[in-house]
């Protein structure tokens, strides 16, 4: 059966929630990624993911003061986590529960170690099958 850890990415961009969303920006566009994961710097844990949909939607409703905003003001939290060794169907069911499409991957202590992405599942599901 897989698990997340056959399909996530150890490769992760991660802001602190005290970091400003035009440098979470400036790293998302740098690493062509949609989204970052916002981890607490001194505990080393996921506190929450800062994506394109979250600054489409609080770019709306704050303009003026968008880019003097923390990461904390316009992330998503709390965040649904994995863990690498979780089946990848138990995976797949959190993302269509919560209605997102990266899930961090976490260890233990809430570190996290990676990021897994719906659409290299479906990827390797489909687009690798047809």
């Amino acid at each position: 059966m897989p698990t997340v850890k056959d399909y996530m990415i150890k490769k992760k961009e991660i802001v602190t929630p005290e970091d400003s969303v035009s440098s979470a920006i400036e790293l998302m566009i740098e690493n062509d990624i949609g989204s970052v994961v916002v981890e607490d710097e001194t505990k080393k844990q996921v506190v929450g993911i800062f994506t394109e949909r979250d600054l489409l939607r609080r770019f709306m409703t704050n303009r003026n003061r968008f880019v003097n905003m923390t990461i904390s003001e316009v992330m998503t939290s709390p965040v649904v986590t994995v863990t690498k060794d979780m089946p990848l169907a138990d995976a797949v069911r959190l993302m269509k529960e919560h209605d997102v499409a990266r899930l961090p991957v976490v260890n233990k202590d809430s570190k996290c170690v990676g990021i897994l992405f719906w659409k290299d599942i479906f990827n390797n599901f489909c687009v690798n099958k047809i």
